[in-house]
């Protein structure tokens, strides 16, 4: 097995027998199938919605090309800047220039899925460049030094007792402060930073290419402070983001937050037209569209309507694999289902071959979509495309051409007895099977003998 798949196993194993850990991604699933059966009261036929926003999306896939043209056309003419970028190297050079040109030192960073992927944060910091992160999550797992747990909850993992002691010792707060303490602490710090910042980065949660808007939403208020503040705002989306026109996000935008929000409260949704003014500021935007294998994909037939996620989460929360191992074993920015089949398609090789084993078709991320995606079928597809193109592991490969040889001819299977059986069996299979499950064994008489005995054949 590859370096990736051995890391993977060995701390999914330590994740696994982690009660607290699962205790509280299942309090973390409960709350979102909560919230979902209060936001489904709301519609009269929500499958039928959802057969809708898959609709929109498939629809702005197929015509990706033009919609990115007419996007750029306007989105220029409204007074912004379009800048191409192939990867997420091409990215981040973009925006260090930017930054540089501009002599921003320090920048405010909102949550975005787009930005973990191009791995923003390492960057600028290499490059001596200060990061606030604005999402409250995000800012925790800055102080601890580590990634995001998913894009929706970025300190997942952490208990309430566990940020307030961080807090104390960053900030010289009271010890064992509550949630609603932290989240204002949070707040006034971010308030002051807000106001010295040279820049913004931000993702978009949709881009209208009939308008040449960008779509951004959010929970705490935070994004559209930090771009009111700031004199260079910088968004980075991928090419998928695209749809056609602003009646589309009546669809949209309440199933992209269809698990996360209670159904009596408020989600904020900006529609950015072009760059802010007013008698103190005016303000530069620059929007990188970055594509990164997403042409790539869109050349899957079957697989290219993955791109028409829209971050929600809910596969994730309802994933038994993910609930079990957390997000950070994933090692990339989307964990659960939808990274479990992007990973794969961007790069098919031994390296991300384990992410094609990360189900067990159970089918419930097919059932919560909000965008109607068929995420169990795209998993299975990839699982053809890795046999096809002879991309899994090699000890993998190595036993299933034994088995295959070996249950394709009755005298090689019944040449020894029982016994060794078991033991061959052990040799190949023992380490994938688990040690906490009780391992088969071969009957002490084979079928063949069995069937001899009963028909009194000799």
């Amino acid at each position: 097995m590859n370096d990736n798949g051995v890391a993977f196993n060995q701390n999914a194993k330590i994740m696994a027998s982690d009660e607290n850990h699962y205790e509280i991604m299942m309090h973390r699933y409960h709350s979102s199938m909560q919230n979902a059966e209060k936001s489904a009261s709301l519609y009269s036929d929500l499958n039928l919605e959802r057969q809708r926003a898959f609709y929109i999306k498939d629809k702005s896939l197929k015509k990706l090309d033009r919609l990115l043209v007419e996007f750029d056309t306007n989105f220029s003419s409204n007074g912004g800047n379009v800048l191409w970028a192939n990867t997420s190297d091409d990215a981040k050079y973009m925006i260090i220039s930017i930054l540089n040109n501009h002599k921003v030192k320090k920048v405010l960073k909102t949550n975005s899925s787009t930005l973990e992927e191009i791995g923003l944060n390492s960057f600028l910091e290499m490059k001596k460049i200060k990061v606030i992160d604005t999402n409250i999550g995000d800012f925790i797992c800055n102080l601890m030094n580590e990634r995001p747990y998913n894009t929706r909850s970025s300190a997942l993992r952490l208990k309430t007792s566990e940020v307030a002691d961080l807090y104390t010792s960053e900030f010289g707060i009271k010890e064992n402060c509550n949630a609603r303490q932290l989240t204002l602490c949070t707040k006034q710090l971010l308030k002051n930073e807000m106001l010295n910042a040279g820049a913004v980065i931000t993702g978009a949660n949709f881009l209208v290419s009939e308008s040449g808007s960008v779509v951004l939403t959010e929970n705490e208020g935070n994004i559209i402070k930090s771009c009111t503040y700031s004199p260079v705002h910088i968004i980075v989306a991928g090419i998928d983001k695209m749809i056609k026109s602003l009646d589309e996000l009546n669809v949209l935008l309440p199933l992209s937050s269809f698990y996360e929000q209670k159904a009596n409260s408020a989600s904020y949704y900006h529609i950015i037209n072009k760059p802010y003014s007013d008698d103190k500021i005016v303000q530069d935007i620059y929007l990188i569209l970055i594509d990164n294998d997403r042409t790539k994909i869109l050349e899957k037939e079957k697989q290219r309507s993955i791109l028409s996620c829209v971050n929600c989460g809910a596969c994730a929360n309802v994933c038994p694999i993910y609930n079990i191992v957390g997000g950070h074993i994933y090692q990339n920015n989307h964990p659960g289902p939808v990274g479990t089949i992007i990973a794969p398609l961007m790069k098919l090789n031994e390296e991300t071959s384990h992410f094609c084993s990360l189900c067990t078709s159970c089918g419930r991320c097919d059932e919560v979509c909000p965008i109607n995606i068929p995420l169990k079928d795209l998993i299975i597809e990839n699982r053809k495309d890795l046999i096809k193109e002879d991309k899994s592991n090699f000890s993998e490969r190595y036993f299933f051409n034994y088995l295959i040889k070996k249950m394709g001819n009755r005298k090689n299977l019944d040449k020894y007895g029982n016994v060794f059986k078991d033991f061959e069996l052990k040799q190949y299979i023992k380490k994938k099977w688990g040690n906490r499950r009780e391992f088969p064994k071969f009957a002490k008489e084979s079928f063949t003998d069995y069937w001899k005995n009963l028909n009194n054949i000799k």
